[in-house]
């Protein structure tokens, strides 16, 4: 049987320390793809030209002016010229089996749409960690994941979007990923795929998630209220006629969610941000998160108190002092 033709679209915005690596990670393929598609959002540093500069067989590069990673990867969909889409983040990598497999799964579930695998991530050189994804016992060769809002709700996202291929057809009728949207678009893109078709899944980990890159979106931005694609998904629960087991699992999705940024927040020294998520009515989904977060809340506000308190500053010594 013919081997599936992958366009590779990668959205690039100032990652010249990484970008080299990750096209690298393309070439090291087992299963070359067809088409490459570099998508530069407007770099300022030396992207674009690094990929400029590569003899790559199939690597096309696009230059726009800076309008975000949603629309980077829009418009690399837009101009692919096959149908089997493979997302790859210009911070990220693939193990040399990542194509092989993901034709594997596309054969096995030929109606399939959407098809994602398991991934590591890189916390520093050489520093590998698990996430903790809640996937129970998964044959290797891959299964039809069901509960994708169950699931993601009790540990980390069981993909990413780099261990992700979407058919363009599908993506067409999802409209995509949401543009104008700083923070969240992935999971507002899963989430609408996982209301709409199956997730074709396999536990095999293929691809290496760089938390250490450079220039990351989650490190420029800190996110002080539910993002987006969570209030549209609390804003359906309430209007639709769905399962009521699907809501309550949505509704646990975005329990955690919340929790996730009240923990990033307490993190940062926003106490009182914190506070405000975790009094969020959805967060009763997750009581033990709300109750623990709320509690390292209260230490942490006590603990910023006492430094107030006891944290004299030192006076300057004026020069006529010392004779």
């Amino acid at each position: 049987m013919k081997a599936t033709q992958f366009t590779v679209v990668i959205p690039l915005y100032n990652k010249a320390n990484s970008i080299r690596r990750t096209l690298k990670s393309i070439s090291n393929q087992r299963l070359q793809p067809s088409e490459i598609i570099v998508v530069d959002d407007g770099s300022t540093d030396e992207s674009a030209m690094r990929v400029a500069t590569l003899d790559m067989p199939n690597l096309k590069l696009y230059r726009q002016k800076n309008r975000g990673v949603s629309a980077a990867r829009n418009i690399g969909v837009k101009l692919a010229a096959h149908n089997h889409i493979a997302f790859l983040d210009a911070d990220d990598q693939w193990s040399p089996f990542y194509l092989e497999e993901m034709d594997k799964l596309i054969k096995r579930f030929p109606k399939g749409e959407f098809f994602a695998a398991n991934y590591q991530k890189i916390v520093a050189e050489g520093t590998y960690l698990d996430p903790k994804v809640a996937l129970g016992d998964i044959a290797p060769n891959g299964c039809v994941m069901n509960n994708y809002f169950d699931v993601a709700s009790r540990g980390d996202l069981p993909f990413m979007p780099s261990s992700s291929v979407i058919t363009r057809s599908l993506f067409q009728s999802l409209n995509g990923f949401p543009e104008g949207e700083a923070m969240g678009e992935d999971q507002a893109l899963f989430s609408k795929v996982a209301l709409k078709s199956r997730i074709i899944y396999t536990p095999l980990v293929l691809m290496f998630y760089h938390t250490d890159a450079e220039n990351r979106a989650c490190d420029r931005n800190l996110p002080t209220e539910l993002l987006p694609f969570a209030k549209r998904l609390l804003i359906r629960v309430q209007n639709s006629s769905m399962k009521s087991g699907l809501k309550v699992a949505i509704a646990r999705y975005c329990a955690a969610h919340a929790c996730h940024l009240a923990k990033v927040n307490i993190q940062a020294g926003n106490v009182a941000v914190a506070r405000k998520l975790l009094r969020l009515n959805v967060c009763r989904h997750k009581p033990l998160h709300r109750f623990s977060f709320l509690l390292w809340a209260f230490v942490k506000s006590a603990q910023n108190k006492l430094t107030d308190v006891f944290l004299v500053p030192r006076q300057p010594i004026k020069p006529n002092s010392m004779q």
